[in-house]
């Protein structure tokens, strides 16, 4: 019973009674001051007979909120929503809306706790309701945009999405328009998978509008070109991705492959990844100048880019693996079947391999996510080069 929930009700209770009697006295008014003293102390019979929820019940009622009580219960009902007692967190808060006296801004404050209750319990259109009711006063505006903004998010609103965001940038000034860039991708994966190449198009390049870095915008462009046999623009879109941000060379390296394989070009991918080489994730480069060499017959000359590589200082496990696959061809019955071995423990070293990481809260993926399922935000998630991608242990550049 000594939780500081509990022990928080009976003060906000005792603060709201000697506020009240106050009052009273400075207005010199006659009438008797409340009856709290009697309904107090039931109320901590019920805290002792662990009763909470009629304790609640009883303080929230009788307790006359002012602007002294109601930080304390606008507190109450944050504790009780964070630790995942909705519905009491949402009585408290409906119980302070419903005060005929209650000050704008305490009034907008309950509002936007009661619309975070809400969506705490999964009632987004009650949230949403009461965040616009909030855009119509002159309190909170830049925060009842932020919420609307998570809102349309879990919904998949985006162009909703887009407009809340633009209304919270100009209420807070805080930019918005890399996350803006990313709800334009949304936007256009919606219209692509919809059928709807040029408004899928269109959506994209709004989203390099407002950030003209914005990888993804890119990829999806080439994508959207790669789809339609476009070769040459899906080259131009994913070739822009290594001047944007060189980190995600891994992601757009293979795609970059096909484009060129559309094109018939060898040469072109060949002077392209010559360009790329030294750079971060340069195992990748090298990777797919070897698979591109295979792919043209070029056996010799595969097997001799993966000796020398090999036989640098930390070698990559994906290249050892490449090696070890290629050498198969050259062997028969034990060795061969050796070989096979070697390159299956390999494999299974390499699954084990997280090839994304947030940059914000650390979470680790095997596959590209624009926003971290660890802490919701947009474009942190990155490729990385892992510390068991070689077998000595190093860190790549």
């Amino acid at each position: 019973m000594l939780d500081l929930l509990w022990l928080l009700l009976p003060i906000a209770a005792a603060t709201g009674w000697w506020s009240g009697r106050r009052s009273l006295r400075a207005s010199g008014k006659d009438r008797p001051c409340p009856s709290l003293p009697g309904e107090y102390v039931k109320g901590l019979n019920y805290l002792l007979n662990e009763q909470p929820d009629k304790a609640l019940e009883l303080f929230v009622r009788v307790v006359e909120v002012d602007s002294e009580t109601v930080e304390t219960y606008l507190l109450l009902g944050s504790l009780f929503r964070r630790r995942g007692e909705v519905e009491r967190a949402i009585r408290i808060h409906q119980n302070l809306i419903a005060r005929p006296h209650l000050e704008g801004q305490h009034r907008a404050t309950a509002l936007l706790e009661l619309g975070k209750d809400y969506m705490r319990a999964g009632l987004l259109d009650r949230a949403e309701g009461l965040y616009k009711e909030l855009l119509s006063t002159r309190y909170l505006k830049g925060e009842a945009c932020f919420e609307l903004q998570k809102i349309y998010e879990q919904e998949k609103d985006w162009l909703e999405a887009i407009r809340s965001a633009e209304a919270y940038q100009s209420s807070s000034g805080d930019s918005q328009q890399s996350v803006i860039a990313h709800y334009w991708c949304e936007a256009s994966e919606q219209q692509r998978q919809a059928g709807r190449s040029r408004l899928a198009i269109d959506y994209a390049k709004r989203a390099l509008v407002r950030d003209p870095g914005c990888v993804r915008a890119s990829i999806l462009l080439g994508d959207i070109a790669l789809a339609a046999r476009d070769s040459a623009q899906a080259v131009k879109y994913y070739a822009r991705v290594a001047e944007q941000d060189p980190d995600f060379l891994p992601v757009v390296l293979p795609k970059l492959r096909a484009a060129y394989a559309g094109l018939g070009d060898q040469s072109g991918l060949s002077r392209l990844l010559s360009r790329f080489r030294g750079r971060k994730h340069d195992s990748e480069t090298i990777l797919q100048m070897i698979r591109d060499l295979l792919d043209h017959g070029d056996e010799p000359a595969a097997r001799k880019a993966l000796i020398e590589e090999i036989g640098k200082q930390v070698a990559p496990v994906r290249l050892l693996r490449e090696y070890v696959a290629l050498e198969q061809t050259r062997f028969e019955g034990d060795p061969a079947e050796t070989l096979r071995l070697i390159e299956r423990v390999l494999g299974e070293h390499l699954q084990q391999w997280f090839a994304y990481r947030c940059n914000h809260c650390g979470f680790r993926a095997k596959n590209l996510f624009w926003q971290c399922p660890g802490c919701h935000r947009w474009g942190t998630i990155r490729p990385y080069d892992s510390p068991d991608d070689n077998l000595s242990g190093g860190r790549h550049g």
